[in-house]
Formats: structure tokens, sequence, C-alpha cells
């Protein structure tokens, strides 16, 4: 909801949630060293790498979407500068030259992504299908795949690999719509270029 409003969410939140979810990832790494049960599915790990993808909003899934089903010159640039640094978490680009910020139309997405992503990661953790987060702190910028399987084993990878393609199921249909209002007004731009 923050990012909604251009404001970078996780550094309003990191105060109060950061001392929190590093002591349920160090309690994960002690049990882990000790070869007993880990005790927390929720932890700064978890947050960080089953949350989000690509940063606020999980939207690396939505980058990868544009390249795949959007025809926009817009929408395709800006695409094309923001899939590097949002492999590594990084998605100011898209937030403010799409631009997400402030935009109904992508509020949606933004917002219950990550909500999804949690829900749908602890249920599968919880469950025994895929290992809880081990306590290895890896930096934030860690990219996907790499991330889940230096955490949780090839589960927690295929786990990330799932959930990014939700991600993708989710933006579609959002960023198709925008990407038609692009259009039309890309058309508008060049029948008045040309007149």
């Amino acid at each position: 909801i923050f990012w909604f409003f251009g404001i970078n969410g996780s550094n309003i939140t990191s105060p109060i949630f950061t001392p929190i979810l590093t002591a349920l990832t160090l309690e994960n790494q002690a049990a882990f060293a000790a070869g007993t049960a880990l005790p927390n599915i929720i932890n700064r790990e978890f947050d960080a790498f089953f949350a989000l993808f690509g940063g606020g909003g999980s939207t690396l899934s939505l980058l990868i979407v544009i390249f795949l089903f959007c025809n926009s010159r817009r929408a395709k640039d800006i695409a094309k500068i923001s899939i590097v640094p949002g492999i590594f978490g990084i998605n100011e680009p898209v937030m403010y030259g799409l631009p997400i910020v402030l935009n109904p139309i992508m509020a949606i997405p933004l917002i219950f992504t990550p909500a999804i992503n949690v829900a749908i990661a602890w249920f599968v953790m919880n469950s025994g299908l895929v290992p809880l987060c081990n306590g290895i702190m890896l930096p934030g910028s860690t990219p996907p795949l790499i991330s889940g399987f230096l955490l949780c084993g090839w589960q927690g990878a295929l786990l990330q690999l799932v959930l990014i393609l939700i991600d993708m199921a989710i933006y579609l249909p959002f960023i198709k719509a925008l990407d038609m209002q692009f259009l039309k007004e890309e058309k508008g731009a060049e029948t008045e270029h040309a007149v």
C-alpha cells in the first residue's frame, strides 16, 4: 500500500519487522546447526525471498509478462530498463517508469500478489512439501531460484518458480488493460504527428 503512494514500504516497516524476523532466522540457524527441527516458517528470509520477487509488489513477474504479452513501445521500453535491476530486487524503474505508483489499474496486483505468495509459501512449508528456510542470511539482492535453492534446497527453488508463474497470471489481465491504454496513446500520437 505504501508503494502505491510512491513510498518504499520496506523502508517504513523495516525498523519494526527486521529485528523480529532476524531473531526468528537466528533461531532457525541455531536449530539447523544443532541438527534439530527448524522452529519458524516465518522469518527474515521467508519474507525477503518467498513473498517478493523483484521488489515490492513482486514486480519481476510483471516484467516477464510485459516481455511475453505486451505490444506497446512504452511498456516494452520500461521492461527493458527494469528487468536486470528487477532480477536483483530493485524495482524503482518499473514503479516510477510504468508507473505503478498512483496507478489504480496496477494497485490490485501490487497489493495482493505478495499476500498470495505468503499464503501459498506458508501452506506449502507448513505441510512439509518444502523445507523451512535454514537460517542462512542472504543479501536481499540474491536472485530468485538461487536464493530458494540456498535456503530450502531444490524444493525452495521450485516453489519460487511456481510463485513467479502464479504472480504472472495475477498481473496479466491488469497489464494487458494498461497496455491497451498505452497502445491507444501511441496510436493517437502517431496520428497527431502525421498531421
